[in-house]
Protein backbone atom coordinates (compact mmCIF):
# COMPACT_ATOMS: atom_id res chain seq x y z
CA UNK A 1 0.00 0.00 0.00
CA UNK A 2 1.06 3.39 -0.84
CA UNK A 3 1.30 6.33 1.59
CA UNK A 4 0.70 9.54 0.43
CA UNK A 5 2.73 12.16 1.73
CA UNK A 6 0.58 15.47 3.16
CA UNK A 7 2.97 18.68 2.40
CA UNK A 8 2.21 21.78 3.76
CA UNK A 9 2.19 24.62 2.07
CA UNK A 10 3.03 28.11 3.49
CA UNK A 11 1.22 30.50 0.65
CA UNK A 12 -2.03 29.49 -0.40
CA UNK A 13 -3.63 30.17 -4.31
CA UNK A 14 -4.04 33.13 -5.02
CA UNK A 15 -1.78 35.02 -2.33
CA UNK A 16 0.50 37.66 -3.35
CA UNK A 17 4.33 36.83 -2.80
CA UNK A 18 7.51 38.21 -3.82
CA UNK A 19 10.86 36.75 -4.64
CA UNK A 20 13.40 36.97 -2.08
CA UNK A 21 16.29 34.58 -3.61
CA UNK A 22 17.22 34.91 -7.04
CA UNK A 23 20.62 36.05 -8.57
CA UNK A 24 19.01 38.22 -10.93
CA UNK A 25 18.51 41.75 -9.00
CA UNK A 26 16.63 43.19 -11.78
CA UNK A 27 13.94 40.34 -11.52
CA UNK A 28 14.06 41.46 -7.75
CA UNK A 29 13.54 45.35 -8.26
CA UNK A 30 11.14 45.11 -11.64
CA UNK A 31 8.85 42.47 -10.57
CA UNK A 32 7.67 42.71 -6.92
CA UNK A 33 4.34 41.34 -6.91
CA UNK A 34 3.36 37.89 -8.02
CA UNK A 35 0.25 35.71 -7.70
CA UNK A 36 0.57 31.84 -6.62
CA UNK A 37 -1.13 30.19 -9.32
CA UNK A 38 -0.72 26.55 -8.53
CA UNK A 39 0.68 24.54 -5.34
CA UNK A 40 2.98 21.66 -6.56
CA UNK A 41 3.68 18.47 -4.68
CA UNK A 42 7.37 18.34 -2.72
CA UNK A 43 10.64 18.45 -4.48
CA UNK A 44 12.64 15.31 -3.08
CA UNK A 45 14.49 17.22 -0.78
CA UNK A 46 10.78 17.72 0.96
CA UNK A 47 10.64 21.69 -0.82
CA UNK A 48 7.16 22.90 -1.58
CA UNK A 49 6.88 24.16 -5.08
CA UNK A 50 5.20 26.83 -6.86
CA UNK A 51 4.05 28.42 -9.89
CA UNK A 52 3.66 31.78 -9.76
CA UNK A 53 2.85 35.14 -12.31
CA UNK A 54 3.85 38.27 -11.89
CA UNK A 55 1.00 40.98 -13.33
CA UNK A 56 2.87 42.27 -16.53
CA UNK A 57 3.68 38.26 -17.80
CA UNK A 58 2.33 36.41 -20.26
CA UNK A 59 4.35 33.66 -18.60
CA UNK A 60 4.35 31.08 -14.96
CA UNK A 61 7.10 30.84 -13.36
CA UNK A 62 8.14 27.55 -11.19
CA UNK A 63 9.62 28.19 -7.64
CA UNK A 64 10.83 26.65 -4.12
CA UNK A 65 8.90 28.26 -1.05
CA UNK A 66 12.15 29.10 -0.11
CA UNK A 67 12.49 31.72 -2.74
CA UNK A 68 9.56 33.04 -2.16
CA UNK A 69 7.93 35.76 0.82
CA UNK A 70 4.47 37.30 1.36
CA UNK A 71 4.13 40.92 0.38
Amino acid sequence: MLEEKLTTHRFQIGQDVRIVSSTDLRLQMRQSRFKVIRLLPETPEGQPEYRIKGEHEAFERLVLERDIAPC
